[in-house]
């Protein structure tokens, strides 16, 4: 098995967040065309700086993410992170910690 470093990994991880981001913005500009196709409004892009910089907003939270999930576990004495852990990240959003909770019963 090939072994990689974090430096690595992290170029690998931002690589595919810049294509999910990339494409969430591409399907987002296209539904406001669509929606504002008999409005004259100036038309909205995305530059590249902004879908950098949007990759990097979400690629930190994502790693602040892990590590609170890496927190959680190892305070409850674990080394595996379970559902218990998101919630407890997302103990001061109750409504999305019931639509975690929602997710997770119908997958069980």
């Amino acid at each position: 098995m090939a072994k990689y470093t974090k430096d690595e990994i992290a170029v690998q991880l931002k690589a595919a967040i810049y294509l999910h981001v990339a494409k969430i913005i591409e399907e987002q500009l296209k539904t406001m065309k669509e929606t504002n196709a008999n409005q004259d409004e100036t038309p909205v892009f995305a530059t590249p700086t902004f879908i950098s910089s949007l990759v990097e907003l979400v690629y930190n939270q994502i790693i602040s993410l892990g590590e609170d999930l890496e927190m959680f576990a190892e305070h409850a004495g674990r080394d595996v992170i379970n559902p218990s852990d998101l919630f407890m990240v997302t103990r001061k959003n109750p409504t999305l910690q019931q639509y975690l909770k929602d997710i997770l019963e119908k997958k069980i």
